[in-house]
């Protein structure tokens, strides 16, 4: 497995996410409308989000144990699976992530505010209309910092534990998150079962980042405190983690007031609010924030094929 997912990480790193309607996650997605129209006319709002999500994860999971059966008749010489290495590269989505960040970037080394709220809308869920510049920096980064476990350690620790089928069901289970796991007045019932299945299946992850923020930080101590000091006054389980690790390092507070579908939605600061401190302004720390990021993927990448080695060193000897 381990040459798969080299090949298929590094197709992401090369190209980005494909844009394609038979991407998996769009076919996902589309299960998931079509489920969300039907079950939305259960009277009971939560038990047709959990039908929902029950319908999807069976269909996702029983079509990709097929393809992971069917892979077995197509592996090549040092066992390289075409197949394999296509839907582990659909599995991850790190350069493009990191590609909208430096888009967001750019517009406001060129002091284009408007092209930095466009751009900086195209990854977040908050209103950017409204934004200034500090609050568009906050908001670049806190994405990439929740984007590490998202669009990276989970997949690929699922991935290690259970094979394409196993990350797949946690795709889907992102994927329901991301599309009904809101608390507006839609989905705040019908979507809860779906947002809380996904912090359940972050949570380790989540924690398992921990150590490679902190390799990837130099060995930063400030990391560990500001992760006990701040990550448990984040609404989410698991992205105060990251966000109080990125919050360390950079030297910024994340979180902060965050306007979502018109509502303000008070949200706990993430370090130090130094208001004054200027350096809030530095479009530059979201450059910092992308070498970061990278540096935890490739820390969390490398560890983990070593526990994957380790772990099935007995078989080179059978």
């Amino acid at each position: 497995m381990a040459i798969n997912i080299i090949i298929g990480f590094f197709l992401d790193r090369i190209f980005g996410d494909p844009q394609t309607k038979y991407h998996p996650v769009v076919i996902i997605g589309k299960l998931i409308k079509a489920l969300e129209k039907l079950f939305f006319r259960v009277k009971n709002r939560y038990l047709g989000g959990v039908l929902t999500a029950l319908f999807t994860l069976a269909v996702v999971m029983l079509v990709m144990i097929f393809i992971n059966h069917l892979m077995g008749l197509l592996t090549l010489p040092a066992g390289i699976n075409p197949v394999s290495i296509i839907f582990i590269y659909f599995l991850f989505c790190n350069k493009t992530m990191t590609d909208e960040a430096k888009a967001v970037f750019k517009y406001l080394k060129n002091d284009d505010i408007d092209g930095a709220r466009r751009a900086v809308s195209r990854i977040v869920g908050r209103d950017t209309e409204k934004l200034g510049k500090r609050e568009i920096i906050r908001a670049t980064v806190e994405t990439l910092a929740e984007n590490i476990v998202d669009g990276f350690t989970s997949p690929f620790f699922y991935l290690l534990l259970g094979g394409l089928p196993l990350s797949y069901l946690y795709k889907a289970v992102n994927t329901l998150d991301s599309m009904i796991g809101y608390k507006n007045e839609r989905y705040i019932q019908f979507g809860r079962f779906s947002a809380r299945l996904d912090d359940i299946l972050n949570y380790i992850p989540a924690r398992i980042n921990i150590l490679f923020l902190y390799i990837s930080t130099g060995f930063n101590s400030s990391v560990i405190k500001y992760i006990l000091k701040y990550a448990n006054l984040h609404s989410s389980p698991n992205s105060g983690i990251s966000e109080s690790a990125f919050s360390a390092y950079l030297g910024v507070a994340l979180g902060g007031p965050s306007y979502y579908g018109g509502v303000l939605h008070n949200r706990a600061w993430l370090g130090k609010n130094r208001v004054d401190d200027e350096t809030l302004e530095r479009p530059e720390l979201i450059v910092r924030a992308i070498e970061l990021y990278w540096r935890v993927i490739y820390s969390t990448l490398f560890f983990g094929l070593i526990a994957l080695f380790t772990l099935n060193l007995p078989l080179l000897f059978k």
